[in-house]
């Protein structure tokens, strides 16, 4: 008597041993079920944690120098494994605009990928986050910055190198090498090459010519969307 009352109230319940949401059960009333830790062990149901939750991805060798350099050198993380804040954009979003913070990154470089693991763990309060969803992320590669802003289309190309077209004081079309960065807000980040109070050319850029005199005609500067990792000099 005493064997099945034991039987009854301490084996016969189970416990999630995590919180989260339960799917549809793998068994009905009836079913024989078989328990222990072999291979034919009956699923009954899977439940997933949802809140928070991590968000696993992968970076090759060149962002994961960015990052190290980054997350070594600057004052607003506390190491170089975990609360490096990162941003995430679901398929069907146009920003980033889901944060949170890196809470591991693997110890080893796959050699066949070339890429290393890193995890990520975000807030999902509101369960729009479900396991095996995808989506993207920013890791920072960089602190925030002061950067100049243009339209993307200004940029040329000339082999590997990019420039653009500015007028100088005598309006006389000139060509600046440039290095270039991200799109932010719709406009391309100059890292180097361009000043300030430089001119650059935005409309008729097939009429313009480096040395050519021309009549420029002064427009407002677009307004770019909010930055993400610079800011509008």
């Amino acid at each position: 008597m005493h064997s099945a009352e034991l039987d009854l109230n301490d084996y016969s319940e189970l416990r999630s041993p995590i919180d989260g949401r339960i799917g549809d059960r793998r068994v009905a009333v009836g079913n024989l079920v078989t328990g222990g830790t072999g291979g034919a062990t009956t699923l009954l149901a899977m439940v997933v944690s949802v809140n928070p939750i991590r968000f696993e991805f992968s970076f090759d060798e060149a962002s994961y120098l960015r990052y190290v350099r980054f997350a070594t050198g600057s004052k607003e993380v506390e190491s170089l494994h975990g609360n490096v804040p990162v941003t995430l954009k679901l398929i069907d979003e146009n920003d980033f605009v889901h944060k949170g913070k890196i809470d591991f990154i693997d110890n080893v470089i796959d050699r066949s990928s070339g890429t290393i693991r890193g995890r990520a763990v975000f807030d999902n309060a509101d369960g729009v986050f479900t396991p095996g969803m995808f989506g993207r992320v920013r890791v920072p590669g960089s602190p925030p910055y002061t950067a100049l802003l243009v339209p993307d289309a200004a940029i040329g190309t000339e082999q590997a190198r990019k420039y653009v077209l500015v007028v100088d004081g005598d309006d006389t079309v000139r060509q600046k090498y440039v290095t270039v960065g991200q799109i932010d807000g719709g406009l391309r980040v100059v890292k180097e090459g361009l000043g300030a109070t430089d001119r650059v050319i935005v409309n008729g850029l097939m009429r313009a010519r480096p040395g050519q005199k021309v009549k420029p005609q002064d427009e407002n500067a677009p307004s770019p969307k909010p930055p993400n990792q610079a800011k509008a000099g």
